[in-house]
């Protein structure tokens, strides 16, 4: 199967840097997927989850916040404004900063900061369903209530 080089960073360290056969990335106007031999491309990134299938057939997912996509025939470069690996995000820590983005826009409601405020919860939703979704060792519960 062909493969292409991929690399994730983000503004302190390297995600990822492998081969890989498919990435699917959260693009500003939808989810797009790249195959090896896939076009030149340059697109921004919404925050949401970014996987990868190495060549070995495993599925790596990461979260980004925001940044680029550069695509090449055999590379492909992610600049991630924030990014980091599925498995190493807490879900208690991010379901917290989900609440407390909430309360922000709820207080902020009105204000010239709502806008902010909203990009906030959008941003540490996002997070939040990274981790429930591509981390499925870590039992999810809804803030607020037990089980």
């Amino acid at each position: 199967m062909d493969d292409f080089h991929v690399d994730i960073v983000n503004a302190e360290r390297s995600l990822f840097s492998g081969d890989a056969t498919l990435v699917v990335a959260p693009l500003r106007d939808g989810e797009a997927g790249f195959l090896p031999g896939h076009s030149p491309l340059l697109a921004a990134l919404k925050a949401g989850a970014l996987r990868v299938q190495d060549a070995s057939g495993g599925e790596q997912a990461f979260y980004v916040s925001g940044g680029f996509v550069e695509v090449q025939p055999h590379h492909i470069t992610v600049l991630a404004d924030v990014g980091e690996r599925a498995a190493d995000i807490d879900e208690a820590l991010a379901a917290r900063a989900v609440e407390e983005a909430a309360r922000r826009a709820e207080e902020q409601a009105g204000k010239t900061d709502y806008a902010h405020a909203q990009a906030e919860l959008a941003q540490a939703s996002a997070r939040l369903a990274v981790v429930r979704r591509y981390h499925p060792q870590i039992p999810h519960r809804v803030p607020g209530r037990t089980r």
